[in-house]
């Protein structure tokens, strides 16, 4: 019981920052998606405006870059949307599992509960996984949206285009590079998995691996 009440303690601990570290990638997700989405209805309403007071310029507006420029800000929004909608979370016990606690001990109670909250990390470690590289992708596909408009912007008024779009694309890859997009990459595939649920006679005197939470770059070290 010395063992059983402080790690109860902790573990609930452990699972109220993955909670919070969720919610702020949600709210994230959700100031991307409306900012995407109002941003792809401004643009389409400046064109349409455009097309009806000068065809010419509307033509010229209306190249490559600038439909890459509108289908990166639509698919921002569809990886904010499945950012804010993706998998729930395990928040703590049920009321089956509080209902079936009736005329267990303390500690037969504490060592499943132990095992429950040992699921439910895990759990949320793999939904905040999924979370952080999708608000990443969204944010990654606002910032080639911008620059999606900027180079049809350029070859629109000075006729340039393969310089402006190889530089933007270099911006974009530069940016992922930055973001750690590979790494998160692995790390959702299980390739960065550690064996910190694996408790040895050995490691139970050296320092526990802590549980991380990750909003986007972060990585296991």
């Amino acid at each position: 019981m010395e063992t059983l009440r402080p790690a109860r303690e902790e573990a609930r601990e452990t699972l109220d920052a993955q909670l919070t570290a969720l919610d702020d990638i949600d709210s994230k997700a959700l100031s991307m998606f409306r900012l995407n989405v109002a941003l792809v209805g401004v643009l389409v309403s400046a064109l349409s405006f455009a097309a009806a007071s000068d065809v010419t310029a509307a033509t010229a507006l209306v190249n490559p870059a600038v439909g890459a420029g509108v289908a990166s800000f639509a698919l921002s929004a569809t990886a904010a949307g499945l950012t804010y909608t993706a998998s729930g979370q395990h928040v703590g016990i049920g009321p089956r599992a509080l209902e079936a606690a009736t005329g267990r001990t303390e500690r037969e109670f504490l060592s499943s509960l132990l095992s429950s909250y040992a699921h439910w990390l895990r759990y949320n470690e793999r939904t905040n996984e999924r979370k952080a590289l999708l608000v990443t992708l969204s944010v990654l596909g606002t910032v080639g949206g911008a620059l999606g408009l900027g180079v049809g912007a350029v070859a629109a008024f000075t006729g340039l285009f393969l310089v402006p779009a190889a530089a933007a694309l270099v911006v974009v890859l530069s940016a992922a590079a930055v973001a750690g997009v590979p790494a998160q990459f692995r790390r959702l595939l299980g390739d960065a998995q550690s064996d910190a649920d694996v408790v040895s006679p050995q490691s139970a005197e050296e320092p526990m691996l802590g549980q991380r939470t990750f909003k986007g770059r972060d990585r296991r070290e």
